[in-house]
């Protein structure tokens, strides 16, 4: 896969970026609608420990009622266990509240990365190689193309060509080396090498300075 992406022509490196950069979005927003989803669904703990501070009230005005002379002890132990329900309640409240808001951000991360960590594992360190190898490249036609008068560097000219025209020969389809030089590898023997190494270079995105 790393030898397919690197030699690809820049059209199809055009469709894989695309194609990665939408599953990576895509898969985002599914997390965070996911996430936020969830972090609306702790509203329900606000109303728990609403509920629970009304019955926390209402046992309060009981014990309040208890004190009352010829009323009896009665509502002041109804008054205690309802306060003490009510705090019970809204302490669980204020907890599902926390724990839904945890679970939205985990479950949203989750989502989101998931599906998304393998394939930009898998291709960006790939991309960054077909990068650095598309700079050496271009690196290689500027040292040949700025000094081409010289005997050894002609002969590196002639050697990087060679390297593309085999490049272009293992790339590009059998129609397409045919139209251009016949027989490839007599062509290479011969030292016409050119016609493909420019097609190799227009494959992959590069031109000549």
């Amino acid at each position: 896969m790393d030898l397919t992406i690197r030699t690809s022509d820049a059209a199809t490196i055009r469709l894989l970026d695309g194609l990665v950069v939408f599953w990576f979005v895509l898969w985002l927003v599914v997390g965070g609608w996911s996430g936020y989803t969830i972090w609306n669904l702790s509203d329900l703990g606000d109303t728990v420990t609403e509920s629970g501070e009304s019955i926390q009230s209402a046992g309060e005005a009981l014990e309040a009622l208890g004190g009352v002379p010829l009323v009896g002890e009665r509502p002041l132990e109804l008054g205690r266990e309802a306060s003490a329900t009510g705090v019970d309640i809204a302490q669980r409240g204020q907890q599902v509240e926390s724990e839904l808001r945890q679970l939205s951000l985990l479950l949203g991360l989750a989502i989101a990365l998931m599906p998304t960590t393998p394939v930009l594992g898998l291709y960006i360190p790939q991309r960054l190689a077909r990068r650095r190898d598309l700079k050496s490249l271009s690196r290689a036609l500027r040292s040949s193309g700025s000094h081409s008068e010289s005997g050894s560097d002609s002969e590196s000219a002639a050697t990087l060509d060679r390297y593309l025209a085999e490049r272009a020969i293992r790339s590009l389809p059998y129609a397409s080396v045919h139209a251009l030089v016949g027989d490839p590898w007599r062509a290479l023997d011969d030292g016409r090498s050119r016609p493909l190494a420019d097609a190799e270079l227009a494959r992959v995105g590069l031109r000549r300075p």
